[in-house]
Protein backbone atom coordinates (compact mmCIF):
# COMPACT_ATOMS: atom_id res chain seq x y z
CA UNK A 1 0.00 0.00 0.00
CA UNK A 2 1.37 3.16 -0.87
CA UNK A 3 1.28 6.55 1.63
CA UNK A 4 -0.41 9.35 1.22
CA UNK A 5 2.77 11.18 1.07
CA UNK A 6 4.51 9.24 -1.06
CA UNK A 7 1.53 9.27 -3.74
CA UNK A 8 1.36 13.20 -3.67
CA UNK A 9 5.11 12.93 -4.26
CA UNK A 10 4.59 10.39 -7.38
CA UNK A 11 1.98 13.16 -8.86
CA UNK A 12 3.75 15.96 -9.12
CA UNK A 13 6.57 14.02 -10.27
CA UNK A 14 4.81 13.03 -13.10
CA UNK A 15 2.82 16.00 -14.01
CA UNK A 16 5.95 18.35 -13.98
CA UNK A 17 7.13 17.45 -16.97
CA UNK A 18 3.39 18.14 -18.62
CA UNK A 19 3.16 21.30 -17.00
CA UNK A 20 7.19 22.45 -18.47
CA UNK A 21 5.66 21.07 -21.85
CA UNK A 22 2.45 23.34 -21.81
CA UNK A 23 4.59 26.13 -20.36
CA UNK A 24 6.44 25.96 -23.42
CA UNK A 25 3.73 25.55 -25.99
CA UNK A 26 1.68 28.59 -24.29
CA UNK A 27 5.10 30.50 -24.95
CA UNK A 28 5.60 28.94 -28.46
CA UNK A 29 1.88 30.24 -28.86
CA UNK A 30 2.88 33.88 -27.83
CA UNK A 31 6.11 34.24 -30.10
CA UNK A 32 3.40 32.82 -33.12
CA UNK A 33 1.77 35.57 -32.54
CA UNK A 34 3.85 38.38 -32.52
CA UNK A 35 5.70 36.94 -35.68
CA UNK A 36 2.59 36.74 -37.38
CA UNK A 37 1.50 40.45 -36.61
CA UNK A 38 -1.39 38.98 -34.95
CA UNK A 39 -1.46 42.64 -33.34
CA UNK A 40 -2.47 44.65 -36.35
CA UNK A 41 -5.96 43.46 -35.78
CA UNK A 42 -6.29 42.07 -32.40
CA UNK A 43 -4.94 43.31 -28.31
CA UNK A 44 -3.35 41.59 -25.75
CA UNK A 45 -2.81 43.67 -22.00
CA UNK A 46 -3.45 47.02 -24.17
CA UNK A 47 -0.94 46.19 -26.55
CA UNK A 48 -1.93 45.89 -30.34
CA UNK A 49 -5.08 46.88 -32.58
CA UNK A 50 -7.76 47.92 -30.33
CA UNK A 51 -10.09 46.84 -32.80
CA UNK A 52 -10.70 43.11 -31.47
CA UNK A 53 -9.47 42.27 -27.92
CA UNK A 54 -8.78 39.09 -27.30
CA UNK A 55 -8.22 39.82 -23.07
CA UNK A 56 -10.94 37.11 -21.76
CA UNK A 57 -11.12 35.87 -24.94
CA UNK A 58 -10.52 32.21 -22.85
CA UNK A 59 -13.76 32.44 -20.78
CA UNK A 60 -15.82 33.20 -23.98
CA UNK A 61 -15.02 30.60 -26.39
CA UNK A 62 -13.67 27.07 -26.43
CA UNK A 63 -10.22 25.92 -27.48
CA UNK A 64 -12.37 24.25 -30.13
CA UNK A 65 -13.70 27.14 -31.43
CA UNK A 66 -9.89 29.12 -31.27
CA UNK A 67 -8.70 25.86 -33.17
CA UNK A 68 -11.62 26.62 -35.67
CA UNK A 69 -11.05 30.26 -36.21
CA UNK A 70 -7.31 29.92 -36.97
CA UNK A 71 -8.18 27.01 -39.24
CA UNK A 72 -11.48 27.66 -40.77
CA UNK A 73 -12.03 31.85 -40.12
CA UNK A 74 -14.16 32.01 -42.94
CA UNK A 75 -16.73 29.21 -41.54
CA UNK A 76 -16.77 31.31 -37.82
CA UNK A 77 -17.18 34.79 -39.82
CA UNK A 78 -20.53 33.59 -41.14
CA UNK A 79 -21.77 33.03 -37.99
CA UNK A 80 -20.84 36.63 -36.05
CA UNK A 81 -24.05 39.02 -36.12
CA UNK A 82 -21.79 41.73 -37.30
CA UNK A 83 -19.15 41.54 -39.68
CA UNK A 84 -15.68 42.77 -39.32
CA UNK A 85 -14.32 45.63 -41.31
CA UNK A 86 -11.02 43.25 -41.57
CA UNK A 87 -12.03 39.91 -42.25
CA UNK A 88 -9.14 37.50 -40.48
CA UNK A 89 -9.73 35.26 -43.25
CA UNK A 90 -8.04 37.53 -45.34
CA UNK A 91 -4.80 36.55 -43.70
CA UNK A 92 -2.57 34.45 -46.06
CA UNK A 93 -0.07 33.92 -43.09
CA UNK A 94 -3.27 31.77 -41.21
CA UNK A 95 -2.81 29.35 -44.24
CA UNK A 96 1.05 28.59 -43.53
CA UNK A 97 0.00 27.57 -39.98
CA UNK A 98 1.30 24.20 -39.09
CA UNK A 99 -1.06 21.81 -36.83
CA UNK A 100 1.96 22.24 -34.25
CA UNK A 101 1.63 26.63 -34.67
CA UNK A 102 -2.27 25.95 -33.90
CA UNK A 103 -2.34 24.26 -30.99
CA UNK A 104 0.76 26.94 -29.77
CA UNK A 105 -1.42 29.36 -30.62
CA UNK A 106 -4.67 28.17 -28.97
CA UNK A 107 -2.50 27.01 -25.81
CA UNK A 108 -1.73 30.90 -26.13
CA UNK A 109 -5.24 31.68 -26.02
CA UNK A 110 -6.19 29.72 -23.59
CA UNK A 111 -4.16 31.81 -21.02
CA UNK A 112 -6.51 34.79 -21.86
CA UNK A 113 -8.81 34.86 -19.08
Amino acid sequence: MMRPLALVALVGVMTAPVSAQGGMLVQAGKQLYASNECARCHMVAGKGNKMSKLDGVASKLSARDMDRWLKAPAEMEATLDHKPKVRMSSRKSLKNLTEADVAALVAYLMTLK
